[in-house]
């Protein structure tokens, strides 16, 4: 995003689990990501939360709220990483520099695709009726959604997962997703332990799950800018 438009609004720091939106809230401002991790979910009735998208660097949101698709906010947006820093940007501004600069207009188009990738990796995901192909996927689509790049035939997921934050994506149980995460990581196809980062072998898991699909994301398919 350039600087010279960003630098007329505040920056502001947000902790992690701290809420910038709330559903249905009719938002102050837009909100671009300087730094960290954006995540938005919703709740069921029975309180219960399902993530359905991340935002992170030169991301923004809510989308349809700035675009005028929405007179509120559709989810809730909730700091994911330890902090993050947000530019909260008068909407009509924003709109109006999008228009003016081709350049950025397109980058922003690039994202919203990019969006829409994520989350139909995160659909296909829950489409898996087993609940240790349920995990593998995710893990996937979480890898590929916040930006991680391969280091050989491993991809690191940078955020810190908690069993009921994977249970959350997934659909599953915590108990479940704990069983099934540990043997995977017996298996040797995943990698995990306190204070460590989720790593995934692609090798084996590309070979087991013998999918086209997975196969071709296995390279971050996002702007050299986003990494």
């Amino acid at each position: 995003m350039d600087d010279q438009f960003l630098k007329a609004y505040p920056l502001r720091t947000y902790k992690k689990g701290e809420v910038i939106v709330f559903q249905a809230e009719a938002p102050r401002h837009a909100y671009i990501i300087a730094s960290g991790l954006i995540k938005a979910y919703n709740l069921t009735l029975a309180g219960d939360e399902k993530p359905v998208a991340f935002y992170k660097e030169n991301d923004f949101f809510p989308s349809a709220w700035i675009f005028s698709q929405m007179a509120s906010a559709t989810f809730f947006y909730e700091v994911f990483s330890r902090q993050a820093t947000l530019y909260c940007v008068d909407r009509e501004a924003f709109i109006d520099f999008l228009k003016s600069h081709p350049e950025y207009l397109f980058k922003a188009m690039e994202r919203q695709v990019n969006d829409e990738l994520s989350q139909s990796m995160h659909i296909n995901a829950l489409q898996q009726s087993r609940a240790s192909d349920k995990i593998i996927y995710t893990l996937h689509f979480l890898a590929i959604s916040t930006g991680a790049v391969p280091e050989g035939q491993q991809l690191k997921l940078d955020v810190h997962m908690t069993h009921q934050d994977l249970a959350n994506l997934t659909g599953l149980t915590r108990e479940t997703t704990a069983v099934e995460l540990n043997k995977l990581k017996r298996e040797g196809l995943v990698s995990y332990g306190p204070g460590k980062p989720y790593i995934m072998h692609l090798n084996k898991l590309t070979v087991l799950a013998n999918d086209r699909y997975m196969q071709e994301l296995t390279l971050p398919n996002v702007p050299a800018e986003r990494r």
